[in-house]
């Protein structure tokens, strides 16, 4: 005996109650999977078209049909509405009438991980700053890549130390732009979609051939003109006989001291990045061609599915070589352009890295680097700098501090005895172990990594 499915049950009593035909019955084609290229892999079709700017020429490579249309579409109106003027940027220089316009570079690239940089404390202006600029945080990648020396010690948590000695770079200047050289696989995505753009129109494929070509289009004229701007670096200027810039990057385990004027400084800390344009009508522009690839979207969404397969098979071919090429140009190049940005602003700084078994041991290194530590008035400095990085408020801490930079002051190397771990403040057996613990690690800093510097 037959019994019928529930869901055919409900289907057919569903049916029964309409009586006219559903609209578009006529219709012979159905929506596929194909037209959502529009909404997949925008983030990296928005990166490569902003890598335009600093890749010279690259700006006539984008002539190819890439999927994320619609998310770089979306991407260029937000860009369009943060565009600022250069005198927003440079109120200094008192242009007026300037027709150069700015964007942040964080809207274009995937700049997660390059927008912030770490903390940083300055040494001697007392500058104290939550987040660094983005230069710091390229900085802050070299020295975690380094491998580093190791000093012995009580292993507790080790902490690495990098001393990071910047040179002045003649070429640092307010205002540096980059150039970079585009990859040679740049031709093969633009082949491809060229070449399944004649053969879709070769076979009579006019729906697959008008999608791929207004694609290619679309991205096209958006690579001409996002990479018509330049990547700039700005930097405040210091004033003349500023004190040293010399501070402290990073907390926890990693920990970069940078030695340098305040100008090289400045740059790594306070520097950042824009995109400029020299166009007034660049908001417009930008405006015109979120339209555009928008468009292109959406006729991709309607018109692929009424291709017929073969159609339908040349664009998905033309979409994913282009999709591969991106992630590669991404993974590729964007390593080679932070090399170069890098460099260029940095030079070839000299960059010597340390790995110490405990936070007090990388500290007591961090005050034998700082320079000459019996100045009048440097003792305060180097007990903040202990008091950053350091627990204070704790008796036996700050007996320790005590005694080092006591030490330090009266020019002394840092070698102790019973006399100062039997220290008469402390009355318990496990203070005064703590105490000789520390000043005997303090001892092997400045017998391993002191007497050198």
């Amino acid at each position: 005996m037959y019994i019928p499915d529930i869901s055919e049950t409900f289907q057919l009593q569903a049916r029964s109650l309409v009586t006219d035909p559903s609209p578009l019955t006529n219709v012979k084609f159905v929506l596929n999977s194909t037209g959502v290229a529009g909404l997949l892999g925008g983030e990296e079709g928005m990166s490569t078209a902003a890598l335009a700017q600093i890749c010279d020429r690259s700006k006539w490579l984008g002539w190819y049909n890439a999927p994320g249309s619609y998310i770089i579409g979306a991407r260029c109106r937000r860009l369009a509405r943060s565009i600022i003027s250069d005198s927003r940027v440079n109120p200094e220089l008192g242009i007026t009438g300037s027709k150069m316009v700015h964007v942040d570079p964080a809207l274009l690239l995937q700049h997660d991980d390059c927008s912030k940089g770490p903390a940083f404390k300055g040494i001697y202006t007392g500058t104290s700053m939550h987040e660094s600029g983005p230069l710091a945080f390229l900085l802050m990648k070299k020295c975690i890549s380094m491998s580093g020396t190791p000093i012995e010690g009580t292993t507790t948590q080790p902490v690495n130390v990098t001393i990071a000695k910047l040179e002045h770079n003649p070429i640092l200047q307010p205002h540096l732009r980059f150039h970079h050289s585009p990859p040679i696989f740049a031709i093969i995505p633009i082949a491809v979609s060229l070449a399944t753009c004649i053969i879709c129109g070769l076979y009579g494929e006019w729906y697959a051939f008008s999608t791929i070509l207004l694609g290619i289009l679309a991205r096209g004229l958006t690579c001409l003109f996002i990479g018509s701007g330049e990547l700039v670096f700005d930097h405040p200027k210091c004033a003349e006989g500023s004190l040293p810039g010399d501070g402290i990057l990073g907390c926890d385990q990693e920990l970069v001291l940078l030695k340098g004027d305040e100008n090289i400084v400045n740059a790594v800390t306070r520097g950042r990045f824009f995109f400029s344009f020299r166009s007034k009508y660049a908001r417009p522009i930008i405006e015109l061609c979120s339209l555009f690839l928008m468009a292109q979207a959406i006729a991709q969404f309607i018109c692929v599915p009424q291709s017929n397969f073969f159609g339908q098979l040349m664009f998905v071919i033309s979409i994913s070589v282009s999709w591969a090429y991106n992630l590669w140009f991404l993974s590729f190049n964007k390593a080679e352009v932070q090399k170069e940005i890098f460099r260029n602003v940095l030079g070839l700084p000299g960059l010597e890295k340390f790995v110490f078994p405990n936070r007090s041991s990388a500290v007591v290194s961090l005050l034998l680097s700082i320079g000459d530590q019996t100045c009048s008035g440097h003792l305060e400095k180097l007990k903040k700098i202990m008091d950053d990085f350091l627990p204070s408020g704790v008796l036996v801490w700050e007996i320790w501090k005590g005694i080092v930079l006591e030490h330090l002051k009266n020019g002394l190397p840092l070698r102790f005895g019973d006399t100062h771990w039997n220290h008469p403040d402390l009355s318990s057996e496990s203070d005064r172990s703590l105490l000789k613990t520390l000043l005997k690690d303090a001892e092997t800093t400045y017998a391993t990594f002191g007497s050198s510097k």
